[in-house]
């Protein structure tokens, strides 16, 4: 590899991983509170945590049921209540991976838009000194 990191590792030129860097702190990837997938991230681990807590709080409830029949519709409301809470736990987990996701993959595809543009610059280039 050369200084500039051009060689068979296929790794950006330094003016190219200058200019990449560059674009990617213009589109603030890593941005603060406004940035929607990090919001997104927080409101899916949140709302993961509530189901989580609704769940063992329901499960907690159906126990406390008395066991001689009495206690059948609090324990069926306990068990709607946990199902549901559940539910909004895998929600959660969803819309988290999601925004997580969403973050991790816009920088790479901008990385690699940069790289095959560099790629090509070098092609043009050898094809160029090949006349």
């Amino acid at each position: 590899m050369n200084d500039e990191n051009t060689g068979a590792g296929g790794t950006m030129s330094s003016s190219r991983l200058a200019q990449f860097e560059e674009e990617v702190a213009k589109l603030k990837v890593t941005g603060g509170g406004a940035n929607p997938e990090r919001l997104g991230a927080q409101w899916g681990i949140g709302i993961t945590i509530l189901g989580f807590v609704i769940a063992i709080i329901s499960w907690w409830s159906a126990l406390d049921a008395p066991g001689d029949g009495t206690g059948t519709p609090t324990m069926l409301r306990a068990e709607i209540f946990g199902a549901i809470g559940v539910g909004l736990a895998i929600v959660g987990i969803v819309i988290w991976a999601r925004n997580s996701l969403t973050r991790y993959l816009r920088y790479w595809i901008i990385r690699l838009v940069y790289e095959q543009r560099e790629q090509t610059e070098q092609l043009v280039q050898a094809l160029r000194d090949g006349k």
